[in-house]
């Protein structure tokens, strides 16, 4: 299910190693960022004429981007630097759930941009991804995770259609969304 070309039909991922694994944050994708860019999105931009500014910083999923971000939100560059050591999204998950001084209010009112901007990067510099993403036409984009109704809709891609006015909010979903319509708006 979701799984067919049917314009009509959502379009179920989860896991990088499955189905549409490319649209799951943990699918390894190497993009960049500039330290402007990233202060800037975290709320704390940092000055036009420092140097570092414009360094770009290589990330290897979009799920490190997102932790690097949130770590940053909330000036621990400890857990920046440990986030940038690990190639694991797993890890890297877990190390963003360490983040000194972390407040839900504040990462929730930038967490759906960064995760905007870390997948603009993401598909915006990957071409076959970028291609991949664009070839979803208008379909709903749905992580289908089943313990996540925040990211994702609570319910596997199995159960999905049967409980479809039960879904969480599909956070990823929706950013896949919009990523999908700016890029297609840059091609035009």
């Amino acid at each position: 299910m979701g799984g067919s070309g049917n314009p009509n039909e959502p379009l179920f991922f989860f896991k990088p190693n499955e189905a549409h694994g490319e649209f799951c944050q943990w699918y390894p994708a190497t993009f960049t960022v500039s330290k402007a860019e990233m202060s800037v999105l975290v709320g704390h931009p940092i000055d036009k004429d420092d140097p570092e500014g414009w360094q770009r910083i290589y990330f290897n999923c979009a799920e490190q981007f997102m932790m690097y971000c949130k770590a940053g939100r909330f000036h621990d560059s400890e857990t920046q630097n440990l986030v940038l050591a690990t190639r694991d999204p797993k890890e890297q998950k877990r190390l963003g759930r360490l983040t000194k001084g972390f407040q839900a209010a504040s990462w929730d009112e930038i967490k759906s941009d960064v995760v905007v901007a870390g997948n603009m990067a993401k598909f915006g510099q990957n071409k076959e991804l970028k291609d991949l993403l664009l070839g979803t036409g208008n379909r709903l984009l749905v992580e289908a995770a089943s313990l996540d109704r925040v990211w994702g809709i609570g319910f596997t891609a199995k159960e999905a259609m049967a409980n479809r006015e039960r879904w969480g909010e599909n956070r990823l979903g929706m950013a896949l969304v919009e990523v999908r319509k700016r890029l297609r708006e840059e091609t035009c």
